[in-house]
This record gives structure tokens, C-alpha cells and sequence, in this order.
């Protein structure tokens, strides 16, 4: 027995096979971003306001699981996503000290000028969707709340849309994607 595809078939066979093709080449892209990431904190990791960063890199586990996962193409928006999660971690662990507070907001709009930099299409709604991630708890809302207290009345000077890139601290022309 003969197993043939009619002709008319033979178009969206080869439409598949690409697809497969591109998707295989993509996981295996992403092998070695998933191999790194540390494991679930799950609910551990929402026990108190720092949360579990087992690789002490400054960014809690179940964030930069998050930014991994859910930019798993974008070498720039993860290294964006990762700069603000480094300083709005910050921002929550120093929110009694309003000295702290400042310092760390200042470079806060630097950093969302980097985001925007990298992602100018979508910065503002993934902004808004990093944040729910990062005060993913009472505790953190409190604390985001209370740090973001000691700005009142102050305001801050953002960076021109054409330095907008000079926000990150990382060069995200020399990224690929």
C-alpha cells in the first residue's frame, strides 16, 4: 500500500514541516536559557518580601523565571527586564529608608527609558504586566507603596527619547535580538 499526499496537500505538508523545522530551531535556542534558570521557589517564595534568589543575582527566582519564559527570544528584553527587576527589588527591600528610596527611583527612570529603548512599541503595557509580577504579594504592594511614599512632590528629569538607550546598563545594540 502506497501512502500519498493529494496535490493540493503538498503546500500545507511542506507549510508544517517548516514550522516544525523553525520550532525545533528555537527550542534548541532556548535549551541552554531553561538549563540555567533556577527552580519554582512556588510558595516559598512569596513567604516574605525579598522572596528566594537562589543564584544571589539580585533578582528574586520566580521573576526571572517569568522574563525567561516569557521572552525567550529577546536577549535585550531580558537584559532590560532584568536591570528594572535588580532595582525594583531594591526599591521594595529599602522601602523605610527614603533616602534609599530616591536614589533608587532616579535610577528606576533610567532604567524604564531602557525598556523603552528596547521594546518603544510596548514598553508601557509591559511595564504594567512586569510590575504585577514583582508585587505579586501583599507585602511587596506595602512596601512598593511605602518606598514610592518618600517621592511625593519630587520629580525626576527622564532622558530624551534619543538617549533613551543610555538608561541601560548593558549595550543593547550589541545583542542580537
Amino acid at each position: 500500500m502506497q501512502c500519498r499526499i493529494k496535490e493540493g496537500n503538498i503546500i500545507k505538508h511542506v507549510l508544517l514541516l517548516l514550522i516544525l523545522l523553525a520550532s525545533l530551531a528555537v527550542w534548541a535556542g532556548e535549551a541552554d536559557l531553561l538549563a540555567n534558570l533556577p527552580p519554582d521557589p512556588g510558595a516559598a517564595g512569596k513567604a516574605t518580601l525579598a522572596g528566594i534568589d537562589s543564584d544571589n543575582d539580585g533578582v528574586r527566582d520566580d521573576v526571572q523565571c517569568w522574563i525567561a519564559l516569557t521572552y525567550p527570544n529577546s536577549q535585550k528584553t531580558r537584559a532590560a527586564l532584568t536591570q528594572e527587576a535588580k532595582l525594583d527589588q531594591q526599591f521594595i527591600l529599602n522601602a523605610v529608608d527614603p533616602v534609599a528610596s530616591m536614589t533608587i527611583a532616579k535610577q528606576m527612570m533610567n532604567s524604564e527609558a531602557c525598556l523603552a529603548y528596547v521594546q518603544p512599541n510596548n514598553y508601557y503595557d509591559l511595564g504594567s504586566e512586569f510590575q504585577a509580577i514583582l508585587l505579586n504579594t501583599y507585602i511587596r504592594t506595602k512596601a512598593w507603596f511605602q518606598a514610592d511614599g518618600h517621592l511625593s512632590g519630587t520629580m525626576f528629569k527622564a532622558l530624551p527619547y534619543n538617549q533613551r538607550k543610555l538608561g541601560c546598563s548593558f549595550n543593547p545594540d550589541a545583542l542580537p535580538n
